[in-house]
């Protein structure tokens, strides 16, 4: 019978074997997909005239690549909360510069769903004391469902206020929205919604996991508003620390 000792060291080597997989997947095979976005860059460039059906295809592959980067870059954010390596700053930033940061790293996929993302309500000069980049990286992972289960020709919209200790931001879409009995699912490491992304993305289950989980390490939460008519709509509600932007 194995002493607990042993147990405890062959736990801690398949948890080290599986971070390194799990790099190996954000290094080496992020590479391919980069290589194949660029060609297919090219192929556009160098063709004068595409038939409507190599456009499809065309902007099937996009999507395709777009969606796989976009799994690795979700195992990438996963490997590190559990490996507790996500380290959050305080500093001073612009939250409509966030937003739109975090629109424009969907910009391939909003002109090849024709979906408008709007900005409906933030102030000019918005700026709160966060981490600027894990901000954003869950603003994106919300933001990609929306996009993804949002039917061609569609708006997003995100809406963010701020009061003196906190600051909402709220992004709603007007797809087929979620099914009561699978609102239980969200938030949960791997569970996939039996909803189907609108232009055959793919998905890990693991967008919400890793916002909730990185929101949570920012002193802020993330909520499904339930109290929308149609589509989906999420809260990202994060503080705005002012003791910090005060403190000497």
């Amino acid at each position: 019978m194995k002493k607990i000792e042993e147990i405890t060291s062959e736990l801690q080597a398949l948890k080290e074997e599986k971070y390194h997989l799990l790099k190996l997947i954000n290094h080496d095979i992020r590479s391919p997909f980069n290589r194949i976005f660029a060609l297919l860059q090219l192929f556009e460039l160098d063709s004068d005239e595409l038939t409507p059906q190599q456009e499809e295809y065309m902007n099937s592959m996009y999507l395709s690549i777009l969606s796989g980067l976009e799994m690795i870059q979700n195992l990438r954010d996963m490997r590190e909360i559990d490996a507790g390596n996500i380290l959050i700053s305080n500093d001073s930033i612009h939250l409509p510069e966030i937003l739109k940061n975090a629109i424009r790293s969907f910009s391939k996929q909003m002109e090849l769903k024709k979906i408008d993302v709007k900005i409906v309500s933030v102030a000019d000069e918005v700026e709160i004391v966060s981490d600027g980049y894990y901000l954003q990286r869950v603003v994106e992972n919300v933001l990609s469902n929306a996009i993804k289960f949002s039917k061609p020709g569609k708006e997003v919209l995100i809406n963010a206020k701020c009061a003196d200790s906190a600051c909402l931001i709220e992004i709603t879409d007007f797809g087929e929205g979620i099914k009561q009995n699978e609102a239980h699912m969200l938030f949960q490491k791997f569970k996939k919604l039996s909803s189907f992304a609108t232009g055959g993305e793919g998905s890990l289950g693991l967008g919400l996991h890793n916002a909730r989980s990185i929101i949570t390490m920012m002193n802020g939460n993330i909520i499904r508003n339930e109290n929308v008519s149609q589509g989906t709509s999420f809260v990202i509600s994060i503080p705005t620390n002012p003791a910090i932007l005060l403190a000497p």
